[in-house]
């Protein structure tokens, strides 16, 4: 009997899963992958998969890296045999990957019930990994601190190792006159000096190589070998309190053997998951859902051909029909609708997706085969023989649950019992109540399946005017062999074709016959047509889905904005509460009353509370009056830069506004656009300078600090400090409170004809 997985070249759906698996043995599942003899089990592992596709379409894929098979690692040791320091990092590297699967699943949804059943079963390893990696380090070597031991051998290995450079380094000048090379060697773990061989009896020491020329002797002097002896003895003691090291890390592996295997699994199965889930969503399938009885695969496509050649098909089995009868001309498909039914079920029985749109399959206990050359030379059996010989075997097996697929049925033999026989082994199969999807030429099978309810015609449609096969099954009538118009496409001579047609014109057509011709005709129109309706429907869903993508995009960038608005409109609010503080601050000190001072702040605290976003969208110029509508301020434009306007507003500051949050207003018809409560209430005269000379220091600071309040409160940019010359103490209190004043741009003394070192200049911002 064939084996289906070599007609169906399942091997390569296996490799092309395994190379998307990271871990040993997650690869080793893929090459082991297999059907599932129960329901309940295949339906688990669907629910697995359909849990890991979704996840990882939405979460990213699981922090899996390479992990090592550790069942081969565990029976080793458990025999005795000491871990290497590599089998022993992978042992590690996988603790950590369980500890980064577990933090993965943390963050996960409820929802991913399944899955997370399994990560529940993660044994905590820690303390092992720990000690591993603390003797292992990210080299795969042994740590100088794995044990004291081994730091005290290895610093007295450095050390000797230091007193070799120095005495062979004292050698080479001892025998320079002697040396036929710079360069000292090791040999066999042995430094060892090139003496000429003419000079070799100038050297005491033990003879170890001599060059193929014969001209350099290579001697260990007497002088290293004590020392040399003694460095080969420290690296025998490291070596040995390696082996030490690395047998107790081994101890604590067989001690946590099951706990090390189960974690090892758990991460095997997340990987076939994952690798099976990447393969469904690069080659865009699905999984089946489980329907009993029926099988439904609209536009089901054969995996093993490529994307931009497959011909999508659709094929339909229920309760009452499951025998489909393809028929059609040669090399018009029916081998390949057959292989891809037959992959398609193979697939989800495995628990995998299927390339399809819409999937529903019930479950079938055995998939059965006769496609192909199955002729034996073995057993000298025509291919006639073999593929009865197949079809009686399978026939003797096949049950209620099971699928079965014939390519060619009958052929290979006199015609009229070959296709006598057709008829007879569908209507056991019809007995058997099985799937069965059949390829076949014969007319009177056909009329067969237009008789029996429980069986259905199928064919693949053929383009007549171009005379090429189009690979499109179509589900309900039958189809042609085209063998005439074939055979003269591929220059067979005319009077044959035509002698052929003569023959064929005088064979007495039935009614039904010409019946199944007229649906063959239709049915290639209507295909045709289905077709073009289809490839509209797919260029109007692409155009639904880029103008929902910019949508989406629009959207977002105005979400984006809003965000935007929203932070430079708190920015703006901030900083003006800011400078309204200080008013309030200066306030104080011009004797204002405190009513009215926790008035305005009241006044500025509302305004804050009730601001807005409004968007203005108007042509803002330089000199134009706007309003700040989220602040109720006006004041006119001084500058424009990067689509923020300055402003000199009416309460006499200035500051930067978003453009998109300005409203032009009319020009007012007095000096002063707008007075504020706050700025009615300051009363005092602000000149160009203020005087302080004669003032105690204290008292000249509290009066300079009172004067550039209200400077900058009438937004004056330029201002002199008159203190006199004296003794140098109020000009170095003056300029040293100036240094720390954030609002100062900069300051210096007057020049000569203004006052010179008694008088200081500032600029403010």
């Amino acid at each position: 009997m064939q084996n289906i997985y070599d007609v169906l070249e399942f091997g390569k759906i296996k490799s092309s899963i395994e190379e998307h698996a990271k871990s040993s043995r997650g690869k080793l599942y893929c090459q082991n992958l297999c059907p599932y003899e129960n329901e309940d089990d295949l339906i688990y592992n669907l629910n697995l998969l359909d849990e890991t596709l979704s996840l990882i379409s939405s979460k990213g894929n699981y922090p899996i890296g390479f992990s090592e098979n550790a069942i081969p690692l565990i029976e080793y040791a458990k025999k005795g045999g000491i871990l290497s320091i590599r089998d022993l990092d992978m042992i590690g590297e996988d603790v950590l990957t369980s500890q980064a699967i577990i933090k993965y699943f943390s963050k996960v949804d409820d929802k991913y019930n399944l899955l997370h059943k399994i990560c529940d079963n993660f044994f905590d390893l820690s303390m092992l990994e720990k000690e591993i990696h603390r003797c292992i380090n990210k080299s795969q070597t042994i740590s100088d601190n794995a044990s004291s031991q081994l730091a005290r051998i290895r610093k007295d290995i450095l050390k000797a190792e230091k007193e070799m450079q120095a005495l062979i380094s004292s050698l080479t000048v001892k025998y320079k006159q002697y040396l036929s090379d710079e360069n000292i060697t090791l040999r066999d773990g042995h430094y060892v000096i090139p003496i000429q061989t003419s000079y070799k009896n100038k050297v005491s020491g033990a003879i170890y190589d001599v060059s193929d020329s014969g001209y350099t002797t290579f001697i260990e002097p007497s002088e290293v070998l004590q020392l040399n002896n003694q460095i080969v003895s420290l690296k025998m003691e490291e070596n040995e309190e390696i082996r030490k090291i690395l047998k107790e890390l081994t101890n604590l592996c067989v001690i946590s053997q099951d706990e090390i295997l189960n974690n090892n699994e758990i991460i095997a199965n997340l990987d076939f998951l994952q690798a099976k889930a990447v393969y469904c969503i690069e080659n865009d399938a699905i999984i089946a859902k489980q329907e009993k009885g029926n099988i439904t695969l609209r536009n089901a496509r054969h995996p093993l051909i490529e994307k931009n050649r497959v011909v999508a098909n659709s094929f339909y089995f229920d309760n009452q029909q499951r025998i489909i009868i393809i028929s059609g001309p040669n090399a018009g498909g029916k081998t390949i609708a057959l292989k891809t039914v037959a992959l398609l079920c193979l697939m989800h029985k495995c628990g995998l997706g299927v390339f399809a749109d819409v999937a529903n399959i019930t479950f079938i206990n055995n998939i059965y085969l006769d496609i192909g050359d199955s002729q034996s030379l073995m057993n000298n059996l025509s291919t006639f023989s073999a593929h009865i010989s197949n079809i009686a075997q399978i026939i003797n097996l096949v049950k209620q649950k099971d699928m079965i697929l014939i390519d060619e049925l009958g052929t290979g033999t006199d015609p009229s019992e070959g296709e006598s026989l057709a008829i007879s082994i569908v209507k056991s199969l019809i007995k058997k109540h099985c799937f069965a999807m059949i390829s076949s030429h014969f007319s009177r099978l056909k009329e067969f399946a237009f008789t029996n309810d429980n069986t259905i015609n199928a064919s693949m449609l053929f383009d007549e005017d171009n005379l090429t096969p189009t690979y499109i099954f179509k589900q309900g009538v039958p189809g042609q062999s085209y063998a005439l118009q074939v055979a003269s496409k591929y220059g067979l001579a005319k009077e044959i074709i035509d002698d052929a047609k003569s023959h064929l014109d005088n064979i007495k057509t039935s009614d039904i016959h010409l019946l199944m011709n007229k649906l063959h005709e239709e049915a290639l129109k209507n295909e045709m047509i289905r077709h073009d309706l289809e490839k509209e429907k797919d260029i109007l869903l692409k155009k639904e889905k880029a103008l929902n993508g910019e949508k989406a995009l629009l959207d977002k960038k105005r979400e984006n904005l809003l965000q935007d608005v929203e932070k430079q409109k708190e920015e703006i609010i901030a900083s003006v509460k800011d400078e309204i503080d200080e008013i309030m601050s200066s306030l104080k000190k011009d004797n204002i009353k405190l009513p009215d001072v926790i008035k305005a702040k009241s006044e500025v605290n509302n305004l804050i509370k009730n601001t807005s976003i409004t968007q203005y969208d108007e042509n803002i110029n330089v000199d134009d009056y706007v309003s700040v509508p989220s602040l109720n301020i006006n004041g006119k434009v001084t500058r424009i830069q990067n689509n923020k306007a300055y402003i000199n507003s009416d309460m006499g500051m200035s500051f930067s506004v978003e453009i998109s949050k300005l409203h032009k207003i009319e020009k007012p018809t007095s000096n002063k656009i707008y007075k504020s409560n706050i700025d009615n209430q300051i009363k005092s005269n602000v000149g160009l300078s203020i005087n302080i000379i004669g003032q105690h220091v204290d008292e000249a600071l509290k009066n300079v600090e009172k004067y550039l309040d209200d400077c900058r409160l009438k937004n004056l940019k330029q201002v002199k400090i008159i203190h006199g010359l004296g003794s140098g103490a109020l000009r170095k209190a003056v300029q040293d409170y100036l240094k720390k004043c954030n609002f100062v741009a900069s300051f210096k003394s007057g020049d000569q004809f203004d006052g010179g070192f008694g008088v200081t200049q500032v600029n403010l911002k």
